[in-house]
């Protein structure tokens, strides 16, 4: 007979996000674990910092303990078998340095790095120590680099705003150390995406959609390649498929708040047409 606790129905694959936490959910560790769940996998997380946001912007961050960072990381993998790491924000150099080393020291594969530098509203979430960390101990044992182009220019010290430029800071971040790099453009006139591996250069085109709604499409198209990494798919082929799901929760988002509209992470899993909630009519007390 089987322990109450045990269940019959085959577990999905395990996917850890190592992240910043946004109270708003719209980017960090919710929207990677929203991801993650819209893949049918099953996300578990690590926080970096703590971060003050709505969909406004970022009002200010503060940074996790690294002993306590470093508690979470080894607690995790000793309880799950993780099939993907998406990192993302890390908030300080002590931070950066702690999940290198966990990385590192337990040989964790499939590890997807977004260098998450600044905010989508500007706001800097990554200071200058933390960059060189980011470069010497992290972005050698990434197996996918996902920069935009003000953070492969960061990364790279070259100007990047053109295709050009965006082909050669992805063979510069592979000297680097990564061994492959996807050059996000959404910021570009036409939409395109560098994708480089060492071997093959390609350029992932897109439409232009909706380019107010913008508040976590970096977290979530990293978040999107770990997640299709953890189901089995190779490198591009992860990459290709986060760029569709990406283009569509940016086609399917809907407004919360009153700043940035963050992506539809579910759209898949709703009807074509959501349902329509009705305000309680206000009742008169009885006299």
């Amino acid at each position: 007979m089987l322990p109450l606790n045990v269940s019959l129905n085959r577990p999905p694959p395990v996917a850890l996000t190592v992240g910043g936490f946004d109270p708003s959910a719209g980017a960090g560790v919710l929207a990677d674990l929203k991801t993650f769940a819209a893949h049918q996998c099953y996300g578990v997380s690590a926080v970096t910092s703590l971060t003050v946001q709505t969909t406004q912007g970022v009002r200010s961050s503060h940074a996790v303990d690294p002993k306590i960072l470093r508690e979470m990381l080894e607690s995790l993998l000793a309880d799950s078998s993780i099939r993907a790491t998406k990192v993302g924000m890390l908030g300080g150099v002590s931070q950066a340095k702690t999940v290198a080393e966990f990385l590192w020291r337990r040989g964790v594969s499939s590890v997807v790095l977004d260098p998450v530098m600044k905010s989508s509203s500007g706001a800097d979430l990554l200071d200058a120590d933390g960059l060189i960390a980011l470069k010497e101990k992290l972005l050698p044992i990434a197996d996918v680099l996902t920069p935009n182009l003000d953070e492969a220019a960061r990364l790279t010290g070259l100007s990047v705003n053109d295709v050009a430029g965006m082909k050669t800071a992805a063979r510069q971040l592979v000297e680097m150390g990564s061994k492959a790099v996807v050059v996000t453009g959404g910021h570009l006139e036409k939409p395109v995406d560098v994708f480089f591996d060492g071997q093959q250069m390609e350029c992932f085109s897109g439409d232009r959609v909706k380019s107010e709604n913008s508040h976590g499409t970096g977290c979530t198209f990293a978040s999107a390649v770990a997640a299709n990494l953890a189901l089995g798919y190779r490198v591009r082929d992860a990459v290709m498929l986060a760029k569709a799901y990406v283009t569509e929760s940016l086609r399917k988002a809907y407004p919360v708040g009153q700043g940035s509209v963050p992506l539809n992470h579910f759209y898949r899993m709703q009807p074509a047409q959501r349902p329509v909630f009705i305000e309680e009519p206000v009742r008169e007390p009885i006299p």
